[in-house]
């Protein structure tokens, strides 16, 4: 992958940045970053032109060919990449290794090839489909749907089985994001397990399962599969900021052992709250089946509760009490490690997050890509992550989806039966 290299000076005090930038197979690249000396946010992307020509379209800036600079910034869109930092003859040395060498070797990673290849021809072509599909499925226009479905059969990124509404939609809606998550799955269960379980209790306990399997109404269901395909096409309009943390699982890396000196310059900090705060509040809106599920499994009856978690509103005795609580005090009961699925709610949401960026109540350096999630009790300090840990509390949100879209689509099978 070759590697470009431009100045580019800041629009209101002439500093100089010297960006390298690494040309990979994306035709679009974000970048975004401050200006050190006036802390201008500097942002637009370069595109990609079949390799022939790059084009730069950058706000607050200009940019030319060359290689001097007061700051030195190394771009990739693929791969986590060095910081904004002083242009001195060590830091000068220690960006010549690109992101792409550094990474290597890309050909025995499969995830490569499905995040630079595949995806982005995916998300252009096929998914604008199964946005289609998706949609008349959601309002039950069932009489487009295998039409439409047929639409994609040559398509070489995705097998389709003979037609079964609800199997094929399930299917084509999760393709992708089942393969982004199988490297590292974000639950011992599966959508296999998840079944082999609810039919073992299905024979042990009767009458509990059917409490549980009757609770939500085919429409309830449908509409919560609507909030949560919301949260999948979320993420599909900001995958090109996370394909980093996408692929550093996939290489079996630890983001802690690089954050103080790598990280994110394609996407800024609001981009990503405001995704953070949309799957926070749909996710958590929609943890009752899964509370469900752990009451079922754990305790015996969907509304048996651990009597011993407090949330200051006397004691939980059934679900319907559940479902009034507010958020955080949902991910409390969630968070109990008495369970065996919900506890994957704590690996990405939490309530220092999601109630400092409501309340704008944080601080961003967009330097050091440092964010302090300020408490609301003046003795506690502030919570701090890097930019590239917070993306990848975004990437695992969406494999709490993929469960919570599984366990839904168990549940209207066995309603079949």
């Amino acid at each position: 992958m070759a590697v470009v290299t431009q100045t580019v000076t800041c629009e209101v005090c002439d500093t100089k940045t010297l960006v390298k930038f690494q040309v990979g197979t994306l035709k679009e690249y974000p970048i975004h970053y401050s200006c050190p000396t006036c802390l201008t946010n500097i942002y637009g992307e370069i595109i990609n032109h079949n390799d022939e020509w790059l084009e730069y379209n950058l706000n607050n800036a200009t940019n030319k060919s060359g290689f001097d600079g007061d700051y030195i910034l190394v771009l990739s869109g693929e791969f986590p990449s060095i910081k904004i930092t002083k242009f001195t003859e060590e830091t000068f040395l220690a960006s010549a290794f690109s992101p792409f060498i550094r990474y290597a070797p890309h050909g025995k990673i499969e995830m490569y090839e499905i995040l630079q290849g595949m995806l982005p021809s995916f998300i252009n072509k096929e998914w604008k489909i199964i946005e289609r599909i998706a949609n008349l499925y959601f309002n039950k226009r069932d009489e487009y749907i295998e039409k439409e479905i047929n639409k994609l059969r040559e398509s070489p990124n995705i097998t389709i089985s003979p037609y079964e509404k609800d199997s094929s939609v399930s299917k084509l809606i999760t393709t992708v994001f089942r393969t982004l998550s199988a490297i590292k799955p974000i639950s011992e269960y599966s959508a296999e397990s998840l079944s082999t379980t609810l039919k073992e209790i299905s024979n042990q306990s009767p009458s509990e399962f059917l409490e549980f399997l009757n609770y939500y109404t085919e429409d309830d269901l449908l509409h919560i599969q609507k909030q949560l395909f919301s949260l999948f096409n979320s993420f599909i309009n900001h995958y090109r900021y996370l394909l980093p943390v996408i692929y550093f699982e996939a290489l079996n890396k630890d983001i802690e052992k690089i954050k103080h000196i790598e990280g994110l310059n394609t996407v800024s900090l609001e981009k990503l709250d405001r995704l953070y705060q949309n799957t926070y509040e749909t996710l958590l809106e929609n943890s009752n089946l899964i509370m469900m599920f752990d009451n079922l499994v754990v305790r015996g009856s969907v509304n048996n509760f651990n009597s011993s978690i407090n949330v200051g509103r006397g004691q939980i005795r059934t679900i319907n009490d559940f479902k009034k609580l507010t958020k955080g005090q949902k991910l409390k009961y969630l968070s109990d490690s008495s369970n065996k699925l919900s506890v994957i709610f704590q690996k990405s949401l939490d309530t220092k997050l999601r109630n400092p960026i409501g309340h704008n109540n944080y601080t961003y350096d967009p330097n050091t890509q440092l964010i302090k999630f300020n408490s609301i009790y003046e003795n506690q300090s502030p919570y701090e992550l890097y930019l590239i840990e917070f993306a990848y509390k975004c990437f695992e949100s969406i494999k709490i989806n993929l469960l919570i879209w599984d366990l839904i689509f168990l549940i209207k099978e066995l309603k079949k039966n």
